[in-house]
């Protein structure tokens, strides 16, 4: 170390900061002195907002479906790369495997790349199967995966995987067998929720049929259990432990992810803070204050809210952001030590399903706190949600930062829209429904009478399917309106509810909804 630098403050911050990173999450008591007293410290290995591909060795492709037609033509296969750049394990898989020199001259030469952003690209990421980042898949020319894989993969392992082409996992990484059955009833969920519950860990993520429960956070199964008389003496542990595994005490809001079998304390925990998660937790607690009176519940939805409207909330546009930057450095840190940091960047692209969920949970919360400033907030957001996404034949799903609309034909845009302006009619006492009425019905122009359901995409660029999720949240807002007006629609319930199944290996939060529609 040279004299200079040592003799420099911010020099000596910021490698301490380095140093405080490597050995721990906690600050050492100078640097935090140091950053309080705001000498404009700059943490290495903070987030950026600088989005990859940028300075990528890779030549990477838009999603087109010309690319099927160009596989075919150059024999080679497509390496479909879903990505979010507020997820630490993506920016770690880019920078320590998909640039390493091996996996640049795999994939350059072997396959046509492919860079998808999850969010954006929502449609596709479920049609693959995809339940976690990052998240890659290898299809060949007639859109048949040869081999798809979740989580950050050494370059080691993923060059093998490219040579080989021909490792085929499933979406979990688990491989079904014959006796897995589906469960198809709400009795049959919760039974099989009460064989995963383990009261030690005060979670759901035992050992059933399945195999072992799914460890994505579990908000909307939660609130199912929420409404279960066997289920109120477990629930208050349940919630507990969601407050401990993905609660940000220092600003509000909710983690995205926590592992409990990682062994490392630092990386079990993902530190993005997505819009929709947040969102259905802040519906969850608000439920859970009103059935509970519990005032730590209360201070978890007043918090949350004062984090919404903080960072992910553009009062100027009046419309919600799409999430925030990891950063597990900063987010280590107390309040004070953060107010000299930089936060972690936000996406401000806004989605319309992600906002409509929003949108209902903060009616949610004003029936909870009986506060009508919830209320307005809400009624405001749905008008600028309109007036932004909109078009005569229902919602568009994106509004970039930097373009216009973009992907119509999306159901989940439509459908939690809809849930939206259905509860916010309803806590108004509003008679005029055209806005939900109008979503009802671009709702039935989504039906495919081969699939025998509601599509999830109604485009002729990829091949029809059908999403549970998405069904599950349609179930939910067909079970509260008129059967007059889902006749008139042309939308038939029956061949939603048809849909509610879980499968093998799949996350109950998934199907959770719907059944919650069903459980009344």
């Amino acid at each position: 170390m040279s004299r200079d630098t040592f003799q420099n403050p911010a020099n000596v911050g910021a490698q301490a900061a380095t140093a405080a990173r490597s050995r721990g999450r906690a600050l050492t008591p100078l640097l935090t002195l140091l950053l309080f007293l705001g000498l404009g410290l700059s943490i290495p290995g903070a987030a950026t907002g600088d989005d990859y591909p940028a300075g990528s060795r890779i030549d990477w492709n838009a999603f087109d479906p010309a690319l099927f037609y160009r596989a075919r033509t150059e024999n080679r296969p497509l390496f479909l790369y879903f990505h979010g750049q507020w997820c630490t394990w993506c920016r770690d898989f880019q920078d320590e495997s998909l640039e390493h020199d091996d996996v640049v001259a795999a994939i350059q030469t072997g396959f046509i790349p492919v860079l998808i952003d999850l969010d954006r690209r929502r449609d596709l990421f479920t049609r693959y199967g995809g339940r976690g980042l990052p998240f890659v898949v290898i299809v060949d020319a007639q859109d048949d995966v040869r081999a798809r894989f979740t989580g950050h993969v050494g370059p080691a392992d993923l060059s093998r995987v490219l040579i080989e082409q021909r490792r085929q996992l499933s979406a979990t990484g688990r491989e079904l067998v014959p006796a897995d059955e589906p469960i198809e009833t709400v009795e049959g969920f919760l039974e099989m929720l009460d064989e995963v519950y383990e009261p030690r860990s005060r979670r759901l993520s035992g050992s059933a049929m399945f195999g072992t429960l799914s460890k994505r956070p579990q908000p909307w199964t939660l609130g199912l259990l929420l409404r279960q008389h066997d289920w109120q003496q477990r629930m208050p542990d349940l919630l507990d432990q969601v407050i401990e595994d993905l609660w940000d005490p220092e600003e509000g809001g909710f983690f995205f992810f926590f592992d409990p079998d990682q062994p490392d304390r630092e990386r079990a925990l993902e530190t993005s803070k997505r819009l929709d998660q947040n969102a259905a937790f802040l519906w969850l607690f608000a439920d859970a204050y009103k059935r509970f009176g519990d005032a730590a519940y209360r201070t978890v939805v007043e918090r949350n809210l004062d984090y919404l409207r903080n960072h992910l909330w553009d009062p100027d546009e009046q419309r919600f952001f799409g999430s925030q930057y990891s950063d597990d450095f900063y987010y280590a840190q107390p309040l004070q030590v953060r107010a000299g940091l930089a936060p972690p960047p936000v996406d401000r692209s806004s989605f319309a399903d992600a906002s409509g969920q929003v949108i209902a949970a903060l009616i949610r919360a004003y029936h909870a706190l009986e506060d009508r400033s919830l209320l307005e907030w809400a009624g405001s957001a749905l008008l600028a949600l309109e007036n932004a996404l909109a078009t005569e034949s229902g919602y568009l799903h994106a509004l970039p930062p930097d373009g216009p609309p973009e992907l119509e034909g999306y159901l989940p845009a439509q459908v939690w829209p809809g849930i939206a302006w259905h509860l916010y009619l309803q806590a108004t006492g509003a008679t005029d429904r055209s806005q939900e009425l109008r979503l009802l019905e671009a709702v039935a122009g989504f039906h495919d009478e081969d699939l025998g359901g509601y599509r999830e995409r109604r485009t002729r660029e990829l091949e029809p399917w059908i999403e549970t999720r998405t069904q599950a949240a349609l179930a939910w807002w067909l079970g509260r309106l008129d059967p007059a007006d889902i006749a008139a629609a042309g939308i038939d319930p029956e061949k939603v509810h048809a849909q509610l199944w879980i499968a093998p290996g799949a996350d109950p939060d998934d199907v959770a909804l719907g059944f919650k529609a069903l459980a009344r």
